[in-house]
């Protein structure tokens, strides 16, 4: 077995050096059968993800070394292929991860690396996001696969607030952890609105259709978390072929605070003013012709007038550490 380690480069200098070291202590016969890579410019996670597995195939393990950002690009690269990807979660907000593995190794994830010769490898799931501008033409370059959570609206914002503030500081290992939050308040004080159409597929093939909708965010969810440890699904299952979407009323700013922090810790469900469905596919359009809806999957940003979503049941082979 080939093991390839893809390091997003941006990573924290101390979390590089400890990855390095703890490659450099794996025994002989490992480290013989261990190569690493680094990324050097946007989308070279996935490119290098795409070379290894059609080198490789199966007899390698291609591990995705950064934050969310990087295991989006490595998931897009192997989806339907038979190369297995694995986490070592080095990044900023690492909310995959949450869902991935159990808090100690998660809390420590070089532990990972006393545990390679032990992988369970099994299949999960991946959803499909496809933007379309107002003429519903097909927008290739805000469309893709998401392993994680993909969202639109408020929460949005914030995010995009939070990655000028971290892109302002790039060394501040304060702005790193507390640009989420700080970004958040900003957004609260300064107000918004969106108004949406949406159809969505339940498991059970009943369809929802809601019109003229005012709301203050939607997730769409294959993992528990997102946003540096925000929890929309605290059920959410990455291989049970249904995905969680959660829709947040439109609130006062007043309101928002406190049902945010609801959210923010899962405990949302079944209170006023959150919808909340097990579902299939979806399409949500925005009702503004002048405004595309803005969102993020897996952290990174896209843009659409209509978005749709299905889920992909046992797209990626994911293989697991945790024995």
């Amino acid at each position: 077995m080939q093991y390839i380690f893809i390091v997003n480069s941006n990573i924290h200098k101390r979390r590089k050096k400890a990855l390095e070291k703890a490659i450099a202590a794996l025994p002989s016969d490992l480290k013989n059968h261990s190569k690493v890579f680094y990324t050097d410019h946007p989308n070279h996670a996935e490119e290098l993800a795409v070379t290894n597995s059609e080198k490789y195939g199966s007899e390698c393990i291609i591990f995705a070394c950064g934050g969310d950002g990087t295991i989006h690009e490595i998931a897009n690269a192997l989806a339907f292929r038979n190369s297995p990807m694995a986490v070592i979660p080095l990044g900023t907000g690492n909310d995959f991860a949450r869902t991935l593995y159990p808090k100690e190794i998660y809390k420590d994830p070089l532990s990972v690396l006393k545990k390679l010769e032990s992988p369970m490898i099994r299949s999960i799931d991946l959803f499909r996001i496809d933007s379309y501008d107002f003429m519903g033409n097909h927008l290739p370059a805000w469309s893709r696969y998401s392993l994680n959570v993909a969202s639109m609206g408020l929460d949005t914002l914030v995010q995009a607030k939070a990655k000028r503030m971290v892109e302002k500081h790039p060394k501040s290992f304060f702005y790193r952890k507390h640009a989420y939050s700080i970004a958040a308040v900003s957004c609260l004080l300064n107000g918004w609105r969106f108004t949406m159409d949406y159809s969505i597929e339940l498991e059970n093939g009943e369809m929802i259709e809601k019109k003229n909708v005012n709301y203050s965010l939607v997730s769409i969810c294959n993992g528990r978390y997102y946003g540096s440890g925000f929890c929309p699904a605290p059920g959410a299952d990455v291989d049970d072929g249904v995905l969680d979407v959660c829709i947040v009323d439109h609130m006062s700013r007043a309101k928002a605070f406190s049902q945010l922090m609801k959210y923010k810790k899962g405990k949302h469900i079944g209170q006023k003013g959150f919808s909340f469905y097990r579902s299939t596919s979806g399409i949500f359009t925005s009702l503004n012709s002048n405004m595309q809806m803005q969102g993020n999957y897996d952290g990174e940003d896209f843009f659409g007038h209509k978005v749709r979503y299905e889920i992909i049941p046992s797209a990626i082979q994911m293989a697991f550490f945790t024995e």
